[in-house]
């Protein structure tokens, strides 16, 4: 299975709405988000973004893509689920702080096994205890903290062209150190629709900000991943993806099923009409990263209608939001969820 690794260049904006006028950022790029810039790759490539996404529209797309989640020390990180085991000693705010897990110890977890707790990020990144080591001495910033990753706001401000009133804003990033960066994973065929993207999006960037030099990176190859080297079409699994289940019987047979955990996630943005001006688009409700299902064979996913509602300029023009899952065995998580 391909493995894509992206070294970033510089530091990195995904925005995410907190408020009416506050934005947070993210760590990694969703899945979701992701697509989307395939599909903005495509079209200014020349490519027949119609003709791509007619089989995206059915319950099985042409591919199926992990969100690209944090890379860093040669170490790939995936999301926690929505539920760890009750074994591990880990309950209330302890458990809902830890957001990553090292691929090793993803494994073990999923095997039944309990690593040893070596936590950093104030408990939100799990590593093994090798892992830890290697990481305390290699990733260590000016403070003297080990720091896999670097969260900054940084201030800006516009200048009205007219006035010359000056607005300050704030902008949050995540800068990595140099050489690592994300990865993300994908299943199906047209695997050079991917690649070509890459090479389009390697020097325009990913995310926001990339007039400002955001989000370029150079991209890497892997095709060896135990963690990911199953591809489940029954039973219990985890989706490393956003997932937009298709309709009410779909929502019936994944999310009501006895056994299901997941984080649900309001995702909304920004689209462009012809003309450049930015409309907001349509809000989606998705499950978040880490979902486990008792049965994914009812788990297909969609592409959602997303423009804008009753705005002329998108009566013709469609815009959507990737929801299709990427599911990987759950093993002894889904154990977890149904005691």
């Amino acid at each position: 299975m391909p493995i894509f690794h992206l070294a970033l260049h510089g530091a990195l904006h995904v925005g995410e709405a907190i408020s009416v006028d506050r934005e947070g950022v993210l760590d990694w790029l969703p899945s979701d988000s992701l697509f989307a810039a395939f599909v903005s790759a495509w079209a200014q490539s020349g490519a027949d973004v119609n003709a791509r996404l007619e089989k995206f529209k059915s319950a099985e797309p042409h591919f199926r893509l992990t969100s690209a989640f944090p890379w860093v020390g040669g170490i790939r990180f995936l999301p926690a689920p929505a539920a760890l085991p009750e074994a591990l000693g880990l309950i209330g705010k302890d458990a809902k702080r830890v957001q990553w897990l090292s691929s090793a110890v993803f494994e073990q977890l999923r095997a039944g096994e309990i690593p040893d707790k070596k936590f950093l990020h104030g408990g939100k990144v799990w590593v093994t205890s090798d892992e830890f080591a290697r990481l305390s001495a290699s990733h260590v910033n000016l403070d003297g903290d080990v720091r896999l990753w670097q969260n900054f706001v940084v201030p800006r401000v516009t200048v009205d062209r007219a006035t010359n009133a000056s607005n300050l804003f704030h902008a949050g990033r995540v800068s990595f150190a140099d050489g690592e960066g994300l990865w993300f994973a994908a299943r199906g065929d047209k695997m050079e629709w991917i690649t070509e993207a890459l090479a389009y999006l390697g020097d325009t960037g990913l995310g926001g900000l990339r007039n400002y030099g955001h989000g370029a990176f150079k991209h890497t190859l892997d095709n060896d991943d135990s963690v990911l080297a199953d591809a489940p079409t029954h039973g219990a699994g985890i989706s490393l993806a956003r997932y937009a289940p298709r309709d009410a019987d779909e929502i019936h047979a994944t999310l009501q099923a006895h056994g299901a955990a997941y984080r649900l996630v309001n995702v909304g943005g920004w689209c462009t009409d012809d003309a450049g001006h930015a409309w907001r688009r349509r809000s989606v409700r998705m499950l978040a990263e880490g979902a486990i299902l008792p049965d994914i064979a009812a788990a297909h996913g969609k592409l959602v209608v997303a423009q804008p509602e009753d705005i002329p300029e998108f009566r013709t023009r469609a815009v959507y939001r990737y929801g299709f899952p990427f599911f990987v065995q759950a093993g002894k998580f889904a154990e977890g969820v149904q005691q």
